[in-house]
């Protein structure tokens, strides 16, 4: 294998000279052979190139992109020699998922009251919920306002929408959101226990048979139905759910003469409003909705010692799944490019290149100075899906092991998200889960390879957290958030592949240590950040980009702002540093987190941001998220 790719290196020579660089021939898989044994930059850029090609079409998990952009790196973990690792002595693990729902044939949705009867369309009057129950229901109505049920805490007053109300074998008109006009620290307390599932549990323990979610005319909302939208943790419930216009809500209001915009604005001052029953009205309900199941896959190489010891091994991974030929899910795309592919130029064919400069890096070294460990190269799929790929992984995993951690038989895991944009320096996060990561980091770069900022939050938005939760400490490579992130615009052409090279073979230099080690590395847990993960979706946009990377900044650096949204309108730029939003201090991206979920769609407020050093207070005013 060490003489076959070496002769490639006259290839690879002659061909660069002809073309000044590799950037032809981008929709053809490049033949890794005629590349270099070291880690290069004009490598990583052949595979992002291929990778982020038209022809691979955004590489959303289950689709026939995903298939070529997997089948490439399987071709290259042959060609490499590396073991197959998958399912059937294959490079492929592969694991089913829910792709999307629709809704099916047979919905429908009648209100009978008293002699009247009338019949809403589906899709434009209502909507079923994702997680509703399907078939047949049939109950009268009663009105719970927000459908909230908050405990005390602190300073905050328990409410309850349900107290004295009798909701048994009924359906529950909700408002879909919290009241509109409260305080701020009142509306972070509400947001909590605001979400669309949890209101649905509420209404369901307590008897009901369905839940109405309305969001009324003072929610500001841009689509008054909420969207037919799956989410990675699918699962269904006992109780039927559907959202419907404020035409609706006001027809059944009306039996108990009522109307919603009255009700909504007695609400929103956060004074209790009692529930009611609505007199002879009869609802009756059919949701249909259809899931539709596809397979992804994850592509798995491995790498053994010279001893033949495969009992403890180093993961090296990176997501290779992306958005797919238009604005699916978690795109950030304007208007007028959202029928674009989104290509995932640095998220992640980057990574991905890094992952197989690394491995054939390792494949060209003699082989009785390869490590004592073995080392499984990944792509993971269904990352931007919610960590599809590496969660099955490691859940099986696991299983085999019939034990919740691990490690030590996974060692250390390294993962490369987004290296493609390389400016001042990489960001490696996860140093808090192990005491060894900071001596690693500096014997790894010794000479300079990189310049590295270090960040200790274990918790990350990437597959690392896929092993941390299973008990395995790792490592996470990023080179900073873009204006382009999640959005057609992050192209191959963009990706700095001379930064990509260079974080590449820093990460392969703190593998090759991992892979030698005598012992494992220790393992530190963590608890969550606060603020994370708790919020039920922000509402409100103020259209800022945050620079997760950030290092040693109080407050929250802005990588930009997108164009046309309230931060740009309000003269916010991209180097900002955030300090204050709306008379709450800002520190960190949980407290703009937590600061953004007091704000009030359309209300301006003051954001107060540091730049060139001088502190600048502007106005700004939230946008809808939808």
């Amino acid at each position: 294998m060490q003489a076959t790719l070496a002769s490639g290196v006259t290839r690879t020579l002659v061909l660069a000279a002809v073309l000044g660089c590799l950037r032809v021939l981008a929709d053809a898989p490049p033949n890794v052979r005629t590349m270099l044994p070291q880690i290069h930059a004009e490598d990583i850029r052949r595979h992002v190139y291929y990778l982020a090609s038209e022809e691979l079409q955004g590489r959303l998990t289950g689709t026939e992109g995903e298939k070529l952009a997997t089948s490439y790196v399987a071709d290259v973990f042959k060609t490499l020699g590396l073991k197959p690792a998958g399912d059937n002595g294959d490079y492929f693990d592969s694991f089913e998922f829910t792709a999307g729902v629709s809704l099916g044939e047979g919905n429908a949705l009648t209100l009978s009251a008293g002699k009247a009867q009338s019949t809403f369309a589906v899709d434009t009057d209502w909507r079923p919920l994702a997680f509703s129950k399907p078939g047949a229901t049939e109950a009268g109505v009663v009105f719970a306002g927000y459908g909230i049920v908050a405990p005390t805490h602190e300073e905050q007053a328990e409410y309850d929408s349900y107290v004295h109300l009798d909701v048994q074998d009924k359906w529950v008109l909700v408002l879909r959101f919290i009241p509109e006009s409260v305080p701020a620290p009142r509306r972070q307390h509400f947001n909590r226990y605001a979400g669309l599932r949890y209101k649905a549990m509420l209404a369901r323990d307590r008897g009901a048979k369905g839940l109405l979610v309305v969001s009324g005319p003072n929610s500001k909302v841009s689509q008054p139905l909420v969207a037919l939208n799956f989410d990675a943790s699918f699962s269904g419930s006992s109780i039927a759910a559907i959202s419907v216009t404020d035409t609706v809500a006001d027809a059944l209001l009306k039996r108990a003469g009522k109307s919603l915009k009255e009700l909504q604005d007695a609400l929103d001052t956060g004074d209790p409003v009692m529930g009611f029953p609505i007199p002879d009205a009869m609802l009756t309900a059919n949701v249909a909705i259809q899931q539709e199941r596809r397979t992804g896959r994850n592509v798995l190489g491995r790498l053994d010692p010279p001893s033949g010891k495969t009992e403890s091994m180093v993961v090296v991974g990176a997501h290779i799944d992306h958005l797919g030929p238009d604005a699916s899910t978690g795109s950030l795309a304007r208007d007028d490019e959202r029928e674009r592919i989104h290509y995932g130029g640095d998220d992640n064919a980057s990574g991905v290149a890094g992952v197989l400069e690394i491995a054939q890096w390792f494949v060209s070294t003699d082989i009785a100075e390869r490590p004592s460990h073995s080392i499984l190269f990944a792509a993971w799929s269904g990352e931007e899906l919610g960590l599809l790929g590496s969660a099955h992984y490691t859940r099986e995993f696991a299983e085999q092991l019939n034990a919740d951690t691990i490690s030590p038989a996974i060692r250390a895991y390294v993962n490369m998200d987004m290296i493609g944009r390389l400016r001042d320096s990489v960001v490696i996060g996860g140093i808090g889960s192990s005491s060894i990561w900071n001596d690693e980091i500096e014997a790894a770069n010794k000479g300079g390879i990189v310049s590295v900022s270090t960040q200790d939050d274990s918790y990350l938005p990437t597959d690392a957290t896929s092993f941390f939760v299973k008990g395995v400490p790792f490592i996470n490579a990023f080179t900073g958030a873009h204006e382009d992130y999640h959005t057609p615009r992050d192209t191959a052409e963009k990706v700095n592949c001379e930064g990509a090279a260079s974080v590449a073979q820093l990460m392969a230099n703190i593998t090759r240590s991992l892979a030698n080690r005598a012992e494992p590395p220790d393992y530190i847990g963590q608890a969550k950040p606060q603020g994370s993960g708790t919020n039920t979706g922000l509402r409100a946009t103020l259209g800022t980009i945050p620079d997760y990377g950030q290092s040693g900044v109080l407050g929250v650096l802005l990588a930009g702002v997108r164009e046309g949204g309230p931060a740009a309108a309000a003269g916010v730029r991209g180097g900002d540093i955030i300090v204050e939003l709306g008379g709450m201090k800002v520190e960190n991206i949980y407290d703009y987190t937590y600061a953004i979920e007091a704000l009030k769609i359309g209300e301006s407020v003051t954001i107060a941001v540091t730049r060139e050093g001088q502190r600048i207070e502007l106005r700004i005013t939230p946008a809808p998220r939808e």
